[in-house]
């Protein structure tokens, strides 16, 4: 079991390194920090709760601790922020030690270079079960913030990447499956991608006029950004982004092709509706960076989510979506 006192010490050993914005760091009260003027403060938290998000016995320490802070600065990435700083808390059953504690550290180490942030503090507690909650904090030009809120009807519907990848290879964890025939899948699901460059890049151009990471699903978030909004959303199947590996091993688990794409959850891609006249824009961006974005539908008046077919014909969907609490 983990002691609270030596393991303070330890993590402030770890992260206690001069940095010129950071006043007053790891080991007193409260972080001061020196935020930029002329900037927004951007400030999001994330948790990761034990057989909730995640069984311990197929993550390690470090991907734990690395999944963690890439989906909470992914919240920041997808309103054109810059992640800068983070705080953590973390809560420890008796079933952990201290080698998992350094493995955790280990994550958050790395977690620091990838996504150019800075652990400033957090809080240890005793816990039932493990779960590790990451707070975000960024900053962005008031004219370069994007909210959920702006989709207009005619507006085009983009996505980056692929989806379905991080639910697939959740379903493949889960029944044991863990050669390197599945590690694309699974990789996906236990290292997320935050696309804080493209969020950037986006919001710079001002090209876009909502955007959200797909955290609980396509359907679902796309939702959020139109039918929450008063707008809605016509969304056509053909165009959804699939990968080749999403598409070699779906048909194990699902007659439905494209369910898992649509409702699976944890892509971490970027959701954004910009207007028909910037498409050059999204296109440039998406080839400067080199990530795959994809039109996949257009904003409607009328405030109501449809999913069309190849044909051009209106499909039920049985799931939008991960609600928590929902049945």
């Amino acid at each position: 079991m983990i002691n609270e006192l030596s393991a303070l010490r330890l993590i402030e050993e770890q992260f206690q390194s001069a940095i010129e914005c950071v006043e007053v760091g790891i080991g007193d009260d409260a972080a001061a920090l020196r935020v930029s003027p002329g900037k927004l403060l951007l400030a999001t938290t994330d948790c990761q709760v034990e057989d909730v998000h995640f069984r311990k016995s197929r993550i390690t320490p470090e991907e734990l601790a690395r999944k963690s802070v890439a989906v909470s600065v992914s919240d920041v990435g997808a309103m054109g922020g810059v992640p800068k700083f983070i705080l953590a808390s973390l809560g420890f059953s008796v079933n952990e030690d201290e080698r998992f504690l350094r493995g955790l550290i280990k994550g958050f180490k790395s977690s620091e270079e990838e996504f150019g942030v800075k652990l400033v503090g957090g809080n240890l507690s005793a816990s039932e079960k493990l779960f590790l909650d990451v707070t975000s904090l960024g900053e962005v030009e008031p004219e370069n913030l994007v909210r959920r809120s702006g989709a207009l009807p005619g507006d085009a519907i983009y996505v980056s990447g692929t989806l379905g990848d991080s639910a697939l290879g959740l379903r493949l964890l889960s029944d044991g499956k863990t050669s390197d025939e599945y590690a694309y899948l699974i990789g996906r699901h236990k290292c997320p991608r935050p696309r804080l460059a493209l969020g950037r890049r986006l919001a710079l151009s001002g090209a876009v006029t909502s955007m959200i990471d797909v955290s609980d699903g396509l359907l679902l978030d796309l939702e959020r950004i139109t039918v929450q909004q008063g707008a809605g959303a016509r969304l056509h199947l053909s165009q959804i982004p699939i990968s080749r590996e999403y598409s070699e091993r779906i048909s194990d688990y699902t007659e439905d092709f494209f369910e898992t794409a649509l409702s699976g959850g944890e892509d971490y891609e970027l959701l954004f509706t910009s207007p028909p006249a910037r498409r050059d824009e999204v296109q440039e961006i998406s080839r400067a960076l080199d990530i795959d974005i994809t039109e996949i539908g257009e904003v409607v008046s009328e405030p109501a989510l449809t999913v069309l077919d190849p044909g051009g014909d209106e499909i039920d969907i049985n799931r939008r979506g991960f609600i928590h609490f929902g049945n």
